[in-house]
């Protein structure tokens, strides 16, 4: 037993002195730690800002327009599990700060995990003190390219859906959105078309 403990500390040790994780250099764009997000024993997977931004931008702008689905809300749920192109701990801190910027509690999950849960009423489509926003990445999105000679980068680029809902005459889409990522490190969208219910 004391060979075994003696065996962790030293690879306690060992790791403490190695350390863990990426460390960013002064040449790669600003990022956070998950580590300094969630303190001592946080993960510490590396949180692409300026990937977060454009999703917190797109939050922002769906939260703006049709505004008075917004009226009298307490809460708003949010799912972004079927976008790809956020890390776990990335969905979290898009989440998390989008709240936190409307003072809002979160409530992580589907629709349909939210109508089983009692939040939205699923058989009279209304959820009476919320709102939901969903962010999904669209896997059909076809892209014209222009011709690019050899030594040119290929742009970084991604497509989405976006949408924010209280009820069934209450929605608003953002539908066949495109991203790219701008030589400044930021990312900029247009919307492919929107829909209001």
């Amino acid at each position: 037993m004391k060979k075994f403990l003696v065996l962790v500390l030293c690879f306690l040790l060992v790791l403490s002195l190695v350390g863990c994780g990426t460390k960013p250099t002064e040449e790669e764009p600003s990022t956070t730690t998950a580590g300094e997000l969630n303190g001592p024993g946080g993960d510490l997977e590396t949180i692409r800002d300026d990937v977060c931004e454009l999703y917190l931008t797109v939050l922002e702008d769906l939260w703006n327009v049709d505004s008075g689905l917004n009226s009298e809300i307490s809460q708003i749920g949010i799912d972004l599990s079927e976008l790809s192109h956020l890390t776990e701990v990335e969905k979290d801190t898009v989440m998390g700060k989008f709240a936190s910027k409307h003072n809002i509690p979160y409530i992580v999950g589907t629709w349909e995990e939210l109508c089983e849960q009692g939040f939205i009423d699923k058989e009279n489509l209304y959820w009476e003190d919320g709102l939901f926003f969903s962010i999904k990445t669209n896997e059909d999105a076809e892209w014209n390219l222009p011709n690019l000679k050899e030594g040119d980068s290929i742009p970084e680029l991604t497509s989405f859906d976006a949408h924010k809902w209280r009820s069934g005459l209450g929605a608003y889409f953002f539908g066949q959105c495109t991203a790219q990522k701008n030589d400044d490190g930021t990312w900029s969208y247009t919307v492919g078309h929107e829909m209001i219910a």
